[in-house]
This record gives structure tokens, C-alpha cells and sequence, in this order.
């Protein structure tokens, strides 16, 4: 049993050029061969019948000459070097050289001019092709045949077969040499390809594939280029939230087993010490239970997954429904328009409202009031807070995950709250960020697509 190795894209691009070479250099060749054959052989013919009246008249007027015999008058013809002139007079026949005779009349010919009529053949003179005319010439009862040698016309078309095989052979040379210089371009960016790739695999990510100036791989330049930067982001974006994650969980758990060791070293004595070490392996059991929720719902929101689906949601009826479930009645609303409606997971967005609540109680010195508004196609959901604010340079980066800005580091979070905002926000297709309140304080806007009331589904 045999294997075949499968080729290779340059050897079956250099084979394909080769062969395409060869097929239309053969066609060429081959039809100019035959055209110029074609064109010599009828000029050959034209040149030999022409000689042949020639020397038949001259036989003619030797004839009619008182006296004058067929040899005398061959004798005085001047065929073409090589040719033979034979004659038939009255069933005698006679030939210029001793080596022709009768036989190398074809029957039919002589059939034709014995009726009167010039014919005109190809024959065989000493095993060489040789052209036959046939003149009769009744006036002195004689046919005159004359046979010219093709000796330098078969030589001729010999040299052009030659040059036109050599010719076809260089087109093919040259189309695979063509083939496997063009292959070798085409497959050349696949190796810069491969290089970069392997590198990338190696842990090299600031490898990029070189600028080109050709449209055709610039595209696919770019394309890979951006993707190396999207996963190097990605890869650095999950190492930061690796190390964040192991940071927060980290001292909670901390302060839990120095808790327990408390518990323990207080088992026998003051029950203060011992409530206030409950009371923090409590708090700090809570702050680890909602890191983790936050976690698992980020990770969610990344993989794209919905808890529920997605719905009409009413946002006035999300804003009271959020106030009341946290007991923050007390919180001034402003509704712009009744029946503004949005589209997404209702409990995703009230637990989105939720964290922007605990997170101006947390750090912004309480909410001051809750607004929703029509602002163009979108829908917006402002919480004002109480606080000092956050600095411009700021305001984007409050939004990453883990980030405690200025003075909320001091406070407890766990700096997920904002990012899990950011992150359902932008799951339903809109945009959150931080602004300043007029006479203090920050804002901050969940705005999403809004829907039409008639397309209200109130749940």
C-alpha cells in the first residue's frame, strides 16, 4: 500500500501554471505549424506548376521544330536543380536522367492529361517528396510530366517544428517559474501569519503583522492585528480580575479566620468580645456572599446569558419598585412621562438600580433624588447623590471593575457594584457614566433604547 503525500499549495500552483503554459503554447505552436506549412506547401506547388509550363512550352516550341527529336528537346530544357522531366509521345516514354521513368507517373495522372487536362500531385522522387505536374500538349501529341524535389521545404518545416517544440517548452518553463515565484507571494503573508501566530501562542503578545500597502492583505492584516489587541486586552483584563479577585477574597476570609480564632480563644470569657467577633465573622460572611453574587453575575453578563430574557419593562414601575424593596421611600422621584418603557431583564436592571443606590448611600453621602427622563430615542435613570463627587479623570475609570475612586477606597464595597452596572447597561444595548450635579455631588445616568407606550408590556 502506498502513500501520497498531499502537495502543497506552491507545487500545485507551479503545475497549474506549467500546465496552463504548456496547453496554450501547444496551440500556438501547433497552429502555426500547420498555418505556415499550409502557406509553403501551396507556394511550393505554385512555384512547381509554373516551372512545368514553363518548360513545356520551351518542350513545345523544340517540337515543332523540323527535326527536332524528345531527346534533343530535353536536352535543352533547364529544370530546377534535382528536378526530372519525363515524356510521353505516342506511348514512348523518355526521361531527362536515366534514374526516372514511367513508373513515377501515378496512373491517375497520366489518366487526366492523357484526357487533355494539366493535373497535379505529390509523389515520391528517390525516396524524397517531390511535386508532380502534368501538362498535355496536343499540338506536337506529347504530355509533359515534371516531377521537383520538396528536399529544402520538408528541411524548412523540420527547423520551424524544432523552434515552435522549443518555443513551448520555454512558455512552460516560464509559466512554472511564473507559478512558483506568484505562489510563493501569495503564501508568503500566511508565513508571516504562522510566525506571528506561533509567537502569540509563545506568550509574545506585542507581535503585529507588518503594515502593507496592498488592499487585498490589508484587511486581513488589520483583522488579525485587532484581534491580537482585543485578546491581549482580554487576557490582561482577566489577569487584573484574577489578581482583584483573589485580593477581595482574600480579606474577608482573613478577617474570618481571625474571627474564629477569637471565637475560640473567647469561649470561656467575655461575651462582648465574643458577640463583636460574631458580629464581624457576620458582616464580613455577607460581604463575601454578595462578592461572589457579583462575581457570578458578571461572568454572566460576559458569556451573554440572561436570566430570564427580555421584556418591556415599565421604568416607573422599576424606579418604585427598587426604592421600596431597599426602604428608600423617602427618596424624592421625578417622573418625566408616565409610561416610559424599556426593553431588557427586569430583575438584571433592578438589581442594576439597587447598586447605583447602595453605591451613593456607600459613598456619596446618601441619594438626594432619583429622575427619569426622555432625552431623544433613550430613556435615562439619574441618581443624584449627596456627596463630593468624582473628579473628571475619573468619571470613566469608576466604572472598572474592582476601582474604588478617592475617597470611596476608605469605604466598604467591593468595587464590583459600578462594573456590574456598566456591564447589564450595556448588555441591552445602552450607556452609563458619571457627571457632575449643579451644587454638588455626582449623578449618575443609566440611559437605555426607549420603546414606544402603545408597546408597553406591564408587568
Amino acid at each position: 500500500m502506498s502513500l501520497r503525500l498531499p502537495l502543497g499549495i506552491r507545487t500545485r500552483a507551479t503545475v497549474s501554471f506549467a500546465a496552463l503554459a504548456l496547453a496554450i503554447s501547444s496551440l500556438l505552436s501547433i497552429g502555426t505549424y500547420l498555418t505556415a506549412r499550409h502557406y509553403l506547401v501551396e507556394q511550393r506547388e505554385t512555384t512547381a506548376a509554373r516551372q512545368t509550363f514553363v518548360d513545356a512550352a520551351l518542350a513545345r516550341e523544340g517540337l515543332l521544330t523540323a527535326g527536332a527529336t524528345v531527346s534533343d528537346v530535353l536536352d535543352q530544357t533547364s529544370p530546377p536543380p534535382g528536378a526530372v522531366v519525363v515524356v510521353n509521345r505516342n506511348g514512348q516514354w523518355y526521361s531527362s536522367t536515366l534514374d526516372s521513368d514511367a513508373d513515377d507517373v501515378p496512373i491517375a495522372v497520366r489518366r487526366l492529361v492523357s484526357e487533355g487536362k494539366a493535373a497535379r500531385t505529390w509523389t515520391s522522387l528517390g525516396g524524397e517528396p517531390a511535386v508532380l505536374v502534368g501538362v498535355p500538349i496536343p499540338s506536337v501529341g506529347v504530355e509533359f510530366y515534371e516531377l521537383t524535389p520538396t528536399t529544402e521545404l520538408q528541411s524548412t518545416l523540420s527547423t520551424l517544428a524544432l523552434v515552435l517544440a522549443g518555443f513551448a517548452l520555454a512558455t512552460t518553463l516560464g509559466g512554472g517559474l511564473i507559478g512558483g515565484s506568484a505562489s510563493a507571494r501569495l503564501v508568503a503573508p500566511l508565513g508571516s501569519v504562522a510566525s506571528a501566530s506561533a509567537d502569540i501562542a509563545a506568550g509574545r503578545m506585542t507581535t503585529r503583522l507588518p503594515e502593507t500597502s496592498d488592499p487585498d492583505l490589508a484587511v486581513i492584516v488589520g483583522s488579525f492585528n485587532t484581534m491580537v489587541e482585543a485578546l491581549d486586552e482580554r487576557m490582561q483584563r482577566d489577569a487584573r480580575f484574577a489578581a482583584d479577585v483573589a485580593h477581595e477574597l482574600r480579606s474577608p476570609v482573613t478577617t474570618l479566620i481571625t474571627s474564629i480564632a477569637v471565637l475560640e480563644s473567647t469561649a470561656e470569657g467575655s461575651s462582648e468580645r465574643r458577640a463583636a467577633a460574631i458580629r464581624l465573622v457576620e458582616r464580613e460572611v455577607r460581604r463575601l456572599h454578595r462578592s461572589l453574587e457579583q462575581l457570578l453575575e458578571l461572568g454572566r453578563l460576559d458569556a451573554g446569558v440572561r436570566q430570564r430574557g427580555e421584556e418591556v419593562v415599565q421604568v416607573e414601575e422599576l424606579v418604585r419598585h427598587s426604592l421600596e424593596d431597599t426602604m428608600r421611600t423617602h427618596v424624592p422621584r421625578s417622573i418625566g412621562r408616565a409610561g416610559l418603557g424599556v426593553v431588557g431583564d427586569k430583575a438584571q436592571l433592578h438589581r442594576a438600580l439597587v447598586n447605583l443606590l447602595d453605591n451613593a448611600d456607600a459613598h456619596g453621602g446618601g441619594v438626594a433624588a432619583v429622575e427619569v427622563c426622555e432625552v431623544g430615542d433613550s430613556v435615562q435613570v439619574r441618581v443624584v447623590d449627596r456627596g463630593p463627587g468624582v473628579p473628571v479623570a475619573e468619571r470613566d475609570r469608576v466604572f472598572d471593575r474592582f476601582v474604588r475612586v478617592g475617597s470611596r477606597g476608605s469605604a466598604p464595597g467591593s468595587g464590583l457594584g459600578l462594573s456590574l452596572v456598566a456591564e447589564t447597561v450595556r448588555a441591552y444595548g445602552g450607556s452609563v457614566w458619571c457627571e457632575e450635579t449643579p451644587g454638588g455631588g455626582a449623578t449618575f445616568v443609566i440611559a437605555l433604547p426607549g420603546v414606544r407606550s402603545e408597546d408597553l408590556d406591564v408587568r
